[in-house]
């Protein structure tokens, strides 16, 4: 028995879409499949020896997950400043300032989701590093939307999200003021116990997947556009985003 989880971008409207994908995935793979897990967390899904399929961020990738999981690849998806299969997070305030002058606030408070976000976190390091400043007081939401409500409601004057939250989060009220570094987008990873054979199954079902035009509607909603196979060292050039700790 093994378990898969697409769970990143975990909003309701979203997972029916995301359940068609994997059902059509399925079908290409010479082997039973289970049916996505929404409950289990997405981190905890990337440490078991049974993970088929899941999804995790960057950092934690480089950071805890390295020797763990086999990297499958990447989608490449159809949001603002995405180019095959990288993008970066958008930077938003309600403040109506520029990002430097907010960045130079004495009382300057921003929002994360977690210390171990890569568009949420340590993109927003890297670029506040970029204008001479380290960032001291911060609010952890536990979610990008969080955050955008965060900084909507004037808690937090600055919140870097994933850009493709952003496209599905409703960010009335709210104005890009930047955006991170150019990253790798998430990583679609399985376990270690998988052969190598296994893997290179999976990456011809999804990009097959992808391109299949009775999948169009989904592509759509979901904003991908393509699949991306990837390795590890595409995503090692993330520690230069900030010294790691």
């Amino acid at each position: 028995m093994t378990i898969a989880s697409l769970a990143m971008y975990p909003f309701t409207n979203l997972r029916p879409a995301f359940d068609q994908l994997w059902e059509h995935v399925s079908t290409q793979l010479p082997f039973d499949t289970p049916a996505l897990d929404w409950d289990l967390d997405h981190l905890a899904a990337c440490r078991r020896d049974d993970l088929l399929l899941g999804q995790t961020c960057g950092w934690p990738l480089i950071t805890e997950l390295a020797t763990t999981v086999h990297v499958v690849g990447t989608f490449d998806f159809d949001v603002d400043g995405a180019v095959d299969g990288t993008y970066r997070s958008v930077l938003v305030t309600a403040t109506g300032d520029s990002l430097d002058d907010i960045l130079h606030r004495a009382d300057l408070m921003v929002a994360a989701n977690s210390p171990d976000s890569l568009s949420g976190w340590i993109s927003l390091q890297s670029t506040a590093g970029a204008h001479g400043v380290r960032l001291e007081t911060i609010e952890w939401t536990g979610a990008h939307a969080r955050s955008v409500e965060a900084v909507r409601q004037g808690r937090a004057h600055l919140a870097s999200i994933d850009a493709v939250s952003w496209d599905h989060i409703d960010g009335l009220g709210l104005t890009v003021v930047g955006h991170g570094p150019r990253v790798p987008c998430l990583p679609l990873v399985s376990s270690r116990s998988l052969t190598v054979s296994l893997v290179g199954e999976l990456r011809r079902a999804l990009a097959k997947a992808v391109h299949d035009p009775a999948l169009a509607d989904v592509r759509r909603t979901l904003k991908i556009r393509d699949f991306i196979a990837r390795d590890l060292q595409d995503y090692e050039g993330l520690s230069e985003l900030v010294q790691l700790t």
